[in-house]
């Protein structure tokens, strides 16, 4: 089967738009017409070399959705006509975290950037025969894509493909962070740095949680705008110490119970760690460039002031369990899906997508096929 694609070749270049030969799917996999992929900032670290993959040429896109076209032999609960979202980390089902139901920390997940499938060998061919890599075993900037079933939810028919793929990732890693990960309860108060495609969603996930302050902190105009709509009852522009003496200002001095840090933790982690109230939490959210060893927090600092710095990936909650949650939360008119949505791009254009990105136009980009309504043209 031919398939177009948007491939990464080279480090600094814009993605490669081709078309590749896809095989059909082996007996635990299925082959999914993407319907539409967001453009999440963890393909741009990659398409820069700030987060390296073990092979190019590679399709990248990991946050999507779709319907399933075909489906192998041994394939459980899926079949052709479904609609899917596609998980960046698959749920093996057989390891120590997969039979604990903690699917985001599936053995597998360091395999995301290697570039194979699921059982090591590969689906997707260039024109000159090479095997091509698929970035977190999904490769999403395509037409179709081939997936092992331990990277597919299964969901309703009746939400939007558009707006699904945004559960994929940002809306989940942020949402989650908020809920599952720091677990804000009512009346807390939050700071949220960076009001991106995570940090838009840890607003959003602190206003489910009924947090009393809720500040949003972003150096573009209209995410800060926007971050109001999403439930911030506190907007700043403000970095580094400023950000600190803003946001004790805003707390009275004590600072808040709960810290997100949604970019460039290198920069950003010590005034949120310094706005943070004693025995407070730091959630990071963003991933740093592979070059960065190590973040400054001073010992005593931490010591002294007993603080949980904390990951948190997938919002540290299953996508198996959390993707269907979301989605009702959708449905019933709690959780904010469509105002995420900056603007949508053909596949053709993905570059121009990541440079609006880049640029901070864009909250969310996202690349749809057909109508995306309906799994795609």
């Amino acid at each position: 089967m031919q398939s177009l694609a948007a491939v990464f070749r080279t480090i600094d270049a814009p993605l490669s738009i081709e078309t590749i030969t896809l095989d059909p799917p082996t007996a635990s996999e299925v082959t999914v017409r993407i319907a539409a992929v967001g453009l999440c900032r963890t393909d741009l670290h990659v398409m820069r070399g700030e987060r390296r993959v073990a092979m190019a040429p590679m399709v990248l896109g990991h946050e999507a959705a779709g319907v399933v076209e075909a489906t192998g032999s041994a394939v459980i609960g899926i079949k052709a006509g479904d609609h899917v979202v596609l998980t960046f980390i698959p749920g093996c089902g057989r390891c120590r975290w997969c039979a604990q139901g903690l699917h985001h920390l599936c053995a597998e997940g360091p395999r995301i950037t290697q570039g194979p499938q699921l059982d090591g060998s590969y689906r997707r061919r260039d024109g000159q025969g090479h095997d091509v890599g698929a970035f977190c075993m999904i490769g999403g900037f395509a037409e179709r894509t081939v997936v092992d079933q331990a990277s597919v939810v299964v969901i309703d028919k009746d939400i939007p493909l558009d707006l699904a793929a945004l559960v994929a990732c940002g809306v989940p890693a942020g949402v989650g962070a908020a809920r599952h990960r720091a677990k804000v309860k009512a009346g807390d108060s939050v700071l949220v740095v960076g009001c991106g495609g995570d940090g838009m969603n840890v607003v959003q996930g602190a206003r489910l949680c009924g947090a009393g302050t809720i500040i949003a902190a972003d150096i573009a105009p209209y995410k800060r705008e926007l971050a109001q709509t999403f439930g911030a009852t506190h907007v700043l522009d403000a970095q580094g110490e400023a950000l600190t003496r803003a946001v004790l200002e805003l707390t009275g001095g004590i600072g808040v119970n709960h810290a997100f840090v949604c970019i460039d933790p290198a920069t950003t982690l010590l005034p949120a760690f310094r706005a943070t109230q004693k025995a407070g939490n730091v959630v990071v959210t963003a991933i740093t460039p592979d070059t960065v060893k190590q973040i400054d927090v001073p010992p005593l600092e931490l010591f002294a002031t007993q603080k949980a710095i904390m990951g948190a990936v997938y919002g540290f909650m299953s996508p198996r369990l959390q993707i269907p949650e979301l989605l009702r939360l959708y449905r019933s008119g709690n959780l904010m899906l469509r105002e995420l949505i900056t603007r949508s791009y053909a596949l053709e254009d993905i570059n121009r997508g990541y440079a609006d990105l880049d640029a901070g136009r864009n909250l969310r980009g996202i690349v749809t096929f057909g109508d995306p309504g309906r799994g795609g043209g």
